[in-house]
């Protein structure tokens, strides 16, 4: 744990909307599409940790992140406390798969709580009319 949060702190810019927007359950495109402007960029950001300040201000914006906690808290030096780079991104790419696992599983426990809704006002409907 504490790990995970000496590397966010750590990492750059992208790497930290990249996280944020995978959390978010959105995809590049979704993301894109809210802030209007395109895939390719939002790809670019979040591999290159560059974008101008008003269109990283729209993503934080969508992604619920403070903008001046995002920028105050990139090193000038990424991940000069946790050896390579390699490994620090190994680490990364972990917690990605583990967040997109997490979406999927709550995906399907929202798609499952949806349909129980369903069954549940269907069964009123019959009992109501009934009486």
């Amino acid at each position: 744990m504490l790990l995970n949060i000496i590397v966010m702190l750590y990492m750059h810019i992208g790497l930290r909307v990249k996280i944020a927007r995978i959390s978010k359950g959105l995809k590049q495109e979704e993301l894109a599409e809210r802030i209007n402007k395109t895939r390719p960029l939002i790809s670019s950001i979040e591999q290159t940790g560059k974008a101008n300040h008003y269109t990283l201000k729209k993503i934080c914006e969508v992604l619920e992140i403070d903008i001046n906690e995002l920028e105050a808290s990139v090193a000038s030096e990424p991940f000069a406390l946790y050896g390579t780079q390699e490994k620090n991104l190994t680490i990364l790419n972990s917690r990605i798969k583990e967040i997109e696992e997490d979406n999927k599983n709550l995906r399907t426990l929202i798609l499952a709580q949806s349909e129980l809704i369903k069954n549940q006002k269907e069964f009123i409907n019959k009992k109501s009319k009934k009486v």
